[in-house]
């Protein structure tokens, strides 16, 4: 097995080259500034052990290491927990425990060292050193460059003069589509779905940061304004109620329903990092939650609209889903294509 490293200047097209050798092969690929869903607790992760990371013992003196937050920013909602170096130590470490178990696979680490002191250097050098035995890892640093060039079997240098040429050990003008083909060597690594991936999602998705509790209180509060508002309404008013409580319903749901694109990114990167088994599953269970979560806010709506009504002219199920419709029509394409499709918007 063999370790390379990926070497240049800044805008020289490291990240480039490794993003070819993915879309070229199929291989667990890091990137340099990789994304998790900040509210997972690193205890939650499956088939984990975070006891291995050379930091974990701090938390484990301070009793939090059963509720620190991977941490970072979704959605622009930023959450407290690891820093950044701390979740780059993290990514490296699950890559190095999930892999232990196969032989053979392709590895494709940008920037493996970016936002780590140099304290924790000897701990990824050694990680490193652990997986080259079983594994091809190919990485780009601009870091620790010589203590790596000294450990790498090849060394790989692109220049943004000539992108079409790369140099290879000493090899100058190598044809840089034959370099990638030379470097996609190794297999993809072979995931095992099992119900810890449905407990794993239930456990982060119903957390207190997941978001669900965050709808739940505003929408008691919003709906418990409306109350105060519209409470023993005559009729004749109904417009008012109906427009009322849908504008209410709307806002409630919004913000859940717009996060959705950021999720289905992370999720995404959180599969290629190893973190789960399934896209898939993982995207058809977050549009269970969240057409459930609808039903539940229009259910809400329907139910104040008649509490607050003296006159009975609202109620009944023809209503009830008329008004189920109405918020389905605004926000289905919402979810459909923020986690279905491609798109970042």
């Amino acid at each position: 097995m063999t370790l390379t490293v990926c070497v240049g200047a800044s805008g020289s097209g490291k990240t480039t080259f490794l993003n070819d050798v993915h879309k070229s092969h199929k291989c667990t690929y890091i990137r340099q500034y990789h994304n998790l869903r900040p509210y997972i607790k690193v205890s939650a992760i499956p088939a984990f052990d975070p006891t291995q990371l050379p930091y974990w013992d701090i938390y484990i003196k301070e009793k939090k290491d059963k509720s620190i937050l991977v941490g970072g920013t979704i959605a622009g909602q930023f959450m407290a927990g690891l820093s950044g170096g701390q979740r780059k130590l993290l990514l490296f470490e699950l890559i190095f425990q999930r892999t232990a178990s196969q032989d053979n696979l392709l590895i494709v680490l940008d920037e493996p060292f970016a936002g780590v002191t140099d304290d924790f250097v000897p701990f990824i050098v050694g990680r490193l050193n652990e997986m080259r035995k079983k594994h091809n890892i190919l990485l780009v640093t601009n870091d620790h460059v010589e203590t790596l060039k000294t450990m790498a079997d090849n060394t790989v240098i692109v220049s943004a003069i000539d992108r079409t040429k790369v140099k290879i050990n000493e090899k100058e003008g190598v044809d840089r589509d034959t370099a990638l083909l030379a470097m996609s060597i190794g297999d993809e690594y072979t995931q095992n779905s099992n119900n810890q991936d449905l407990k794993f999602f239930l456990d982060v998705e119903l957390s207190k940061n997941g978001g669900v509790f965050g709808v739940a209180g505003f929408a008691v509060f919003s709906f418990g304004l409306f109350l105060l508002t519209f409470w023993n309404s005559n009729g004749g008013s109904e417009p008012l109620v109906l427009i009322a409580a849908g504008i209410v319903s709307f806002f409630t749901a919004n913000p859940y329903f717009l996060q959705l694109t950021d999720w289905r990114i992370y999720q995404n990167e959180e599969a290629e990092a190893l973190l789960h088994s399934s896209k898939m599953m993982n995207k058809m269970l977050k549009f269970g939650l969240t057409m459930t979560i609808l039903v539940v806010i229009c259910s809400l709506q329907y139910g104040v609209i008649n509490a607050c009504l003296t006159v009975d002219t609202l109620a009944g199920s023809n209503f009830y889903f008329g008004i189920l419709f109405d918020s389905l029509s605004l926000l289905i394409t919402v979810a459909l294509l923020g986690l279905f499709t491609n798109m970042s918007f």
